[in-house]
């Protein structure tokens, strides 16, 4: 599904309480002016949504499919642009609408400042910046769960290059808020933090990728840090974090166009997987993205990703 995102205007939201938006169409999904039921309002919707953040103002778009399941609290995805990207971009290359279509799932677009994001010493003006990013992110998070009937306990991140850095780095920050993360090309550029508590995590790097490389952080390089981060380490990393049994991962997966590699022993039920492919550069997604060519459909990365996240949910304390 491709369509353009249709954006309502924060008055004729029945119950929402937008500080701003941007509207293309009056009136909400099949003419309702807020008549009915929260539930009917929210069916179908998709919308952007914006705030004052810290005195910028900051959007993202929300898309809650027609085959939600009203009677019940559904997960929730959050897709992370990269550098220099939109959150219009990331929808429309990483088709993660359709993945929210297929299962029902309500999905989350953010976009960062002069698109990009603070997610440690990298990228580009957020980061120069030092936004606070992370707070955005679960202010954002805060209110579609007071606006939508969110699974709490079924909160996944995923997102490309910078965005799959700021992905990890929020897990990294606010494991109590995240069930699972599955992003693409980029790593974690952050030390552990004392209070993380082990939640899945699966990278996804293309082999010939020559912007974040597979085997380190070049672009950034002299920088010390950057040396130490490889699709590799960044593996072993998250296994240490995760109390993963064993040095080497205990599950090998290979197949024609990529393999996975995962330590499936690990604290809290987790795992920890690496997926490596073969032929991809920076681009890991089916379409094409500007310079970057998509793999045309050879390997279904948001369908590995959404299948690694959706096997785990996290306990909520009451």
């Amino acid at each position: 599904m491709r369509p353009s995102p249709a954006v309502f205007c924060s008055l004729l939201l029945l119950s929402m309480t937008l500080s701003g938006c941007v509207s293309q169409d009056e009136g909400l999904p099949g003419g309702t002016t807020g008549e009915g039921s929260v539930d009917e309002v929210f069916e179908g919707l998709d919308y952007v949504e914006c705030m004052n953040h810290e005195e910028m103002e900051r959007c993202w778009n929300v898309f809650v499919p027609k085959t939600v399941d009203l009677s019940a609290d559904v997960p929730l995805v959050l897709d992370i642009h990269g550098n220099t990207l939109t959150m219009e971009n990331q929808r429309d290359l990483s088709q993660f609408d359709d993945i929210a279509e297929e299962n029902g799932v309500v999905a989350v677009w953010p976009q960062g400042h002069d698109n990009s994001w603070n997610s440690g010493y990298c990228c580009s003006t957020a980061g120069e910046m030092q936004l606070n990013d992370t707070g955005l992110i679960l202010e954002i998070v805060d209110r579609v769960v007071a606006n939508h009937s969110i699974d709490e306990s079924r909160i996944y991140l995923t997102g490309w290059s910078n965005g799959c850095s700021l992905s990890q780095k929020l897990a990294n920050d606010h494991s109590e808020v995240f069930a699972a993360v599955a992003c693409m090309s980029y790593y974690l550029l952050d030390d552990p933090r004392p209070n993380y508590s082990p939640i899945p995590i699966m990278e996804i790097h293309g082999l010939e990728d020559q912007i974040i490389l597979y085997s380190n952080d070049a672009i950034h390089l002299p920088n010390l840090d950057a040396q130490k981060h490889g699709a590799i380490q960044n593996l072993q990393q998250w296994a240490e974090m995760n109390g993963c049994e064993g040095k080497s991962p205990d599950s090998n997966s290979p197949s024609v166009f990529y393999s996975v590699q995962s330590f499936t022993n690990c604290a809290n039920g987790t795992e920890v997987s690496l997926v490596t492919l073969y032929a991809a550069d920076h681009n890991p997604y089916e379409e094409s993205y500007d310079v970057f060519p998509g793999n045309g459909g050879t390997v279904d990365t948001n369908g590995i990703a959404w299948a690694f996240m959706s096997r785990f949910s996290k306990a909520i304390e009451a």
